[in-house]
């Protein structure tokens, strides 16, 4: 069943209804309002965490009334502002709802901003019972990548965390593969064919090997330093590791992502900006098909995106049945100026991976590029 994330008078959206599916994808020009629905949807989730009960695994309340001020320069990256930046100015009004919906339930938070409009948080007052059909929202494991991740590092900090992840920028990846590579199994359905090892480091250079071929990773931790380090093999290197600020950006900006797609729990959000950072148009392609068998493993995936090639991807695994049509939703967000809000188109991918539309704007520079050197060609 499709949910719809709704909001209601955030930033550039007056109210407005945006499918979540098993894969999701976020699409369209720079200033279109992809930011802004990831945005809502993690400040959704700030405010669950921060005023709900963790109970057995899941966060949950029974309070329909609360008072908790929600800062909106902390958590998950967010850097919003005041309060005056984050309501619709057409509208001037000082409400701001959030919340999910399918076609039987709904489930949402209410916000206020102050007259002042110079407060560095909004009041969170309002919240609808808990509800059972949104438990990925709800549930403890929540993985989010920013498309500023951290690149090449001598070494990482070793630092808490509530539950294996690779943090907001892979700031916890070292640390995370060299603790759980012993004590965590690969889901079978996430395990690549090439090695029949159910261990995190193993099948995450089995994936890594499909992306860049010959690149290898080991992760180390020392206890005595605090400190984690990941070390990288390539055909150049073979049997000598190096340190990552040694090999491009491309690694590390990728690792993150195979991680966090192998180890997140079933029915839990996976949301990636720009996942295509950093990576040959290839392996672009390969990180679209990636993410599309997470999906189709049982996770909620989220992903921003400006390259066509992540979409050819996801297309192609379409076609070969890695992931069912149904499961794949294309959210295209444009502009009219006779519109006071973000457009948003929804694409459809059929069984073949054909699209089902495909809007001026969706990717088709390549084609408008051509067009312009034929004509420059003939005159």
């Amino acid at each position: 069943m499709i949910d719809y994330l709704q909001i209601k008078n955030f930033k550039c959206f007056t109210e407005i209804k945006i499918p979540i599916n098993g894969l999701t994808v976020m699409a369209g020009a720079n200033g279109n309002g992809k930011s802004t629905a990831i945005q809502a949807l993690l400040l959704l989730r700030k405010t669950i965490e921060e005023n709900y009960r963790l109970y057995d695994g899941y966060f949950t309340t029974q309070k329909e009334e609360i008072d908790a001020d929600i800062s909106l320069n902390s958590g998950y990256l967010l850097n919003l502002g005041n309060s005056s930046l984050v309501t619709n100015r057409l509208l001037g009004k000082s409400d701001i709802t959030i919340g999910m919906s399918n076609e039987k339930q709904n489930f949402f938070i209410e916000y206020k901003t102050s007259n002042t409009g110079s407060d560095l948080y909004i009041k969170a007052y309002k919240v609808s019972s808990f509800v059972a059909a949104f438990l990925p929202l709800l549930k403890q494991e929540f993985y989010y990548l920013n498309a500023e991740r951290i690149g090449p590092r001598a070494n990482q900090q070793i630092r808490y965390y509530d539950f294996p992840n690779t943090g907001f920028q892979g700031e916890n990846l070292a640390q995370m593969i060299a603790d759980t590579n012993y004590k965590m199994e690969i889901d079978r359905e996430r395990r690549h064919s090439k090695s029949g090892s159910p261990r995190l480091e193993q099948q995450l250079n089995v994936w890594l090997d499909d992306l860049m071929p010959g690149v290898r990773i080991s992760a180390i931790q020392s206890l005595s330093t605090l400190t984690a380090q990941i070390q990288v093999e390539n055909f150049f290197t073979k049997s000598n590791p190096t340190l990552a600020t040694n090999i491009g950006f491309g690694i590390s900006y990728v690792l993150p992502i195979l991680a966090s797609g192998l180890i997140a729990a079933k029915n839990s959000y996976l949301i990636v900006e720009n996942p295509e950072a950093h990576l040959h148009p290839s392996a672009q392609s390969k990180i679209g098909r990636f993410l599309a068998m997470v999906a189709n493993s049982g996770v909620r995936v989220v992903i921003e995106t400006h390259s066509d090639h992540v979409i050819n991807g996801i297309q192609i695994a379409v076609a070969k049945s890695e992931v069912p049509d149904s499961l794949t939703t294309i959210n295209f967000f444009s502009q009219n100026e006779q519109e006071n809000q973000p457009l948003i188109e929804n694409i459809k991918i059929n069984e073949k991976g054909e699209l089902s539309s495909w809007p001026r704007g969706f990717f088709d520079q390549s084609q408008v590029d051509h067009a312009e050197l034929f004509k420059l060609r003939r005159s």
